[in-house]
């Protein structure tokens, strides 16, 4: 990985090619974030963009006291939350059927499957968020429930219920049990 605190040091001083390096070092997962929750390539490319503008126009505010990453998926799911509340619902999006070579995302096997796409389009957003941050990008509890501003014990019960749904969907389900 690219050391954060000189790269951003440098974006802080002016320099275009450090900002593009950090760029290119989270663009794919920022998108995939956004596409796991939206399921529609082009508003996960016009959110992805969105947050990359309030990233370099407030990179000036980041003081280096954790890790980068968290203060940029902090930024996501802000954004996120404010694309959902001032503009759309979940139900205007369809799923797409994307290959991988379209989506440019190298995930594992598993989240290639349009199965578990649907599964995880039909748990709460705020499970979502959880999963998604905690088994895709590797957050723990504590960071997540910082990003999101909400007590760590809340990010638990949300990963637990919405992996006990998941589950469930996946095994044909349909219900996937009583939501919390």
């Amino acid at each position: 990985m690219v050391d954060e605190i000189k790269l951003i040091d440098r974006i802080k001083h002016g320099d275009r090619r450090a900002l593009d390096t950090l760029v290119k070092a989270y663009y794919q997962n920022v998108f995939a974030y956004f596409y796991y929750h939206t399921q529609n390539r082009e508003t996960a490319m016009d959110l992805t963009q969105e947050v990359f503008v309030k990233v370099v126009a407030s990179i000036e505010t980041y003081e280096n006291r954790g890790r980068f990453r968290s203060w940029l998926f902090t930024i996501c799911a802000n954004h996120l939350r404010n694309h959902w509340k001032y503009g759309s619902t979940h139900d205007e999006y369809e799923l797409e059927e994307e290959s991988e070579e379209d989506m440019a995302v190298s995930w594992q096997n598993i989240t290639d499957s349009t199965d578990l796409l649907n599964a995880l389009s039909q748990i709460s957003t705020d499970q979502r968020d959880c999963v998604i941050l905690k088994y895709y990008y590797g957050f723990t509890s504590r960071e997540i429930a910082e990003m999101l501003h909400i007590k760590e014990p809340t990010v638990k019960a949300r990963i637990r219920y919405g992996l006990s749904k998941i589950a469930k969907l996946l095994r044909g389900d349909e219900t996937g049990g009583k939501e919390q």
